[in-house]
């Protein structure tokens, strides 16, 4: 093999050429076994592959990818990476499009979501992504330039976009509903909220839930039982110790996510008050830190893995099928966990 030693590249990586001569096959007969398009006999396979690993070979995979015309990358553009629910999404993701040797390239919206994700899919186009999962709100004219570039889009959570597009969620709705329903079974009456932002999803589903199941119960509501936070445990601090500073104070508060509830847990315990026996607290998501705290968070389990799993799904679906097949929707379900808080 000393031949084919030295048939390397100015910085030492061993060519294609390289694995070619030192097996004695064509570079073309290389090419496919690294791409397994097309067919290669058994034994020239196992030849080909046992070079590679004598002379340390690394595919390039971007050159691959170049002359494919594919990146192997998927663009998951989030919401907020900080919150335990989007780094679980991510991981579902990985797991099932890890299978097509893609990988998946994470973007952060944060705060300033609007102009960040113009950024990250100008950057995705630019990148030649071959699909995007947008897990932020208000999104559609960024999708219509995706869907112009010819890059498959799934969409993330209720109201991510107007437009006919692949989507998964769970429903948003019926998930604040349930969570009041659990707490006026529990004997609450005077039930507060702590919304998360109505212009993103899920802020404005789980509070429209939430005014609805107050109605439906025939439970009063006033505006001072409607706090917003911004999905921080900061916030939900900040929005539980306006509630507990008034005159009548709510007996139970459903927080829109988990984050914002542990935030609650705070105010009540430096306001000297026993959860649930002075308020009770109700959560969504069941991130990790939802067993942890003390007491532990009564919540509503929302599968962010299963959702990351799903949306790959579909993405791989929409990668094979093409832009024109029919779209198809996905609605996961969630699940109430009874722990110490409510």
């Amino acid at each position: 093999m000393g031949a084919a030693h030295e048939k390397r590249t100015a910085a030492g990586t061993v060519t294609i050429q390289a694995v070619a001569d030192a097996a004695g096959v064509s570079k073309t007969t290389v090419s496919h076994v690294l791409s397994g398009n097309r067919p290669v006999s058994p034994e020239t396979r196992r030849r080909v592959e046992r070079v590679m690993e004598d002379l340390g070979f690394t595919p390039n995979f971007f050159a691959q990818a170049l002359n494919r015309n594919r990146s192997n990358s998927i663009a998951l553009i989030a919401q907020d990476i900080t919150n335990p629910f989007y780094p679980a999404l991510a991981r579902g993701l990985q797991a099932a499009v890890s299978s097509q040797d893609q990988v998946v390239m994470l973007f952060d919206a944060g705060a300033d979501s609007g102009s960040l994700t113009h950024a990250f899919v100008t950057d995705a186009i630019q990148r030649r992504a071959d699909g995007v999962v947008v897990a932020v709100s208000d999104v559609d004219d960024d999708i219509v330039r995706l869907r112009d570039a010819g890059i498959p889009v799934v969409a993330v959570g209720s109201g991510a976009s107007s437009l006919p597009i692949d989507w998964v969620t769970a429903d948003d709705e019926r998930i604040a509903a349930d969570a009041v329903m659990h707490l006026h079974l529990l004997g609450h009456r005077r039930i507060a909220t702590i919304a998360g932002p109505l212009t993103h999803t899920p802020g404005k589903p789980r509070h429209v839930g939430y005014l609805r199941a107050m109605q439906d119960l025939d439970l009063p509501v006033d505006a001072a039982l409607i706090q917003h936070g911004e999905w921080t445990r900061e916030s939900g601090f900040d929005a539980m110790r306006r509630l507990i500073a008034l005159r009548t104070r709510p007996s139970a508060v459903f927080c829109a996510n988990d984050l914002m509830a542990i935030g609650a847990l705070d105010a009540a315990h430096q306001a000297g008050l026993s959860v649930p026996d002075d308020i009770a607290i109700i959560g969504v998501d069941d991130i990790d830190a939802a067993g942890l705290v003390r007491p532990a968070l009564t919540t509503v389990r929302i599968p962010a893995e299963e959702i990351g799993r799903a949306a790959g799904e579909l993405l791989l679906h929409r990668i094979t099928e093409g832009m024109t097949s029919t779209h198809r929707h996905v609605l996961v379900q969630h699940t109430l966990i009874s722990r110490e808080s409510a």
